[in-house]
């Protein structure tokens, strides 16, 4: 596997790079402390698999996967380190296409085997995530009503269907749009699907 790293302190990378190198299969094409090296690398060099902190400097680290994204026709396979575990960072990671997202704190035994797996086209996703992926808290009520706006039905219908009153409705959708995290019936149906929840 063809590994890139970048971090921008350079001791953390020099540890990193070190400790991966003793692994037989990996090749460690390049590490960087500067966005722009990197991008140069990727642009001109085989490389299957970057490792990359989020924060960087000047530049965001989903800033840096959108210019990735961009720079090559072959899918290069995005690894992720953070100091922050936030919820709301692992899912706009996932939906970036990031293949696996990793606390600060991880062994390298975690790491090497985190990039084995993800070089087998495997995603490393937290066990929490996974959960709520599988299963975002809707009740039976909100689920009742996401079948019929899957269904187009306006809310006045839905109220009719369920026995219950508009503003009932009106209430479940909204309930149902901070969950998924979307603004729209569209939006509702587009997670939906995505999740598998019908």
């Amino acid at each position: 596997m063809k590994i890139a790293l970048i971090d921008d302190h350079a001791l953390v990378l020099q540890g990193l790079q070190a400790k991966l190198e003793t692994i037989a299969d990996f090749e460690i094409v390049g590490a960087y402390t500067e966005v722009n090296d990197l991008l140069l690398c990727l642009k001109y060099k085989d490389v299957d698999i970057v490792v990359m902190d989020l924060m960087l400097k000047g530049i965001h680290g989903f800033e840096l996967i959108e210019k990735i994204k961009h720079l090559r026709d072959k899918e290069i396979k995005i690894i992720l380190i953070s100091g922050f575990y936030e919820e709301i960072l692992h899912k706009r990671a996932l939906d970036m296409g990031v293949k696996a997202f990793l606390r600060k704190e991880v062994s390298y035994e975690e790491l090497i085997s985190c990039i084995i797996n993800v070089g087998k086209g495997n995603n490393v996703i937290p066990d929490f995530l996974m959960e709520q992926y599988a299963n975002p808290m809707l009740t039976e009520a909100e689920l009742n009503v996401l079948r019929y706006v899957v269904e187009e039905y306006t809310n006045e219908r839905i109220a009719q269907e369920l026995y219950i009153s508009r503003r009932t409705v009106e209430s479940h959708i909204s309930n149902i749009c901070r969950k998924l995290e979307v603004n729209s019936r569209i939006g509702i149906v587009r997670e939906a699907i995505k999740l598998k929840l019908l």
